[in-house]
């Protein structure tokens, strides 16, 4: 039974950081790499808030691990957004940045995949810990926008200074959501939902949830994250998809929820 782990946040996200982990058993002390989503240099809901990265790599490195924050932004430059929403400081505490727009890669295969049989896996992700870090958000296309939805980003990026990941549109959007993460195969999934973002992927409006949600089911932690949002996981496509390919449960039905 996939379990997912939620905690009303006390206003300290170290602290609920910290219970979520604890909670959920996390036990790592090698490569760890934190994904947010840093879509633009927009300001959170439309991107993942610092002060929750910047909580995680200090736990992972309390325990002993090398953390990097890793992201390749999609309709924007990677460094201007690190910069321009704190993560740069990040780097004085040991933590190190990288943009996975331009990383250097090698190409893994997966028979099993809908569309991306062959993909190049950045490899700062090769051998690492990963953990998708997204802000609880809706998508104009795919009606949300999660854990899972938010490894795209962790991809090469085109050429160009927008549109970096728009080859996973012109090739059918869910199914390459899919795709992403049965080649990168996160451990871990930590979603902010203290401030969740409606009415789109880009310029969302905020609205207070004062939720923190963490679960090493990604499909599972966003199927419940749906719920939040008011909407059915069950009708979101990427999820129903990834469930049939065994990357987690979309039945919220057969999955236990613990409040922290």
């Amino acid at each position: 039974m996939s379990v997912i782990y939620v905690r009303r946040s006390c206003g300290d996200i170290g602290r609920d950081v910290a219970a979520l982990l604890g909670g959920a058993g996390v036990s790592i002390d090698g490569k760890v790499v934190l994904k947010p989503n840093l879509i633009t240099c927009e300001k959170p809901p439309t991107t993942t808030p610092v002060d929750v990265v910047e909580a995680l790599a200090d736990w992972f490195m309390d325990h002993g691990c090398d953390v990097t924050v890793a992201e390749g932004s999609g309709w924007g430059d990677t460094w201007e957004a690190y910069s321009v929403l704190g993560y740069a400081r990040l780097e004085k505490r040991g933590v190190r940045l990288v943009d996975l727009n331009v990383d250097r890669y090698e190409v893994v295969e997966n028979e099993a995949a809908f569309v991306l049989k062959r993909f190049e896996l950045p490899l700062t992700l090769k051998g690492a810990y990963v953990v998708s870090v997204p802000v609880l958000k809706e998508h104009s296309i795919t009606g949300v926008t999660l854990s899972l939805k938010n490894m795209l980003g962790a991809t090469l990026g085109e050429k160009g200074r927008v549109a970096r990941k728009g080859r996973f549109h012109r090739m059918g959007l869910d199914e390459c959501i899919v795709d992403v993460n049965l080649h990168i195969k996160p451990s871990l999934a930590v979603i902010d939902g203290r401030v969740a973002g409606f009415g789109g992927e880009l310029g969302s409006k905020p609205k207070k949830l004062g939720v923190v949600i963490a679960s090493k089911d990604l499909v599972a932690a966003d199927a419940y994250a749906c719920t939040l949002l008011g909407r059915n996981p069950l009708t979101v496509r990427h999820l129903v998809l990834a469930w049939k390919k065994g990357l987690g449960n979309v039945n919220l039905n057969e999955a236990k929820i613990i409040e922290i």
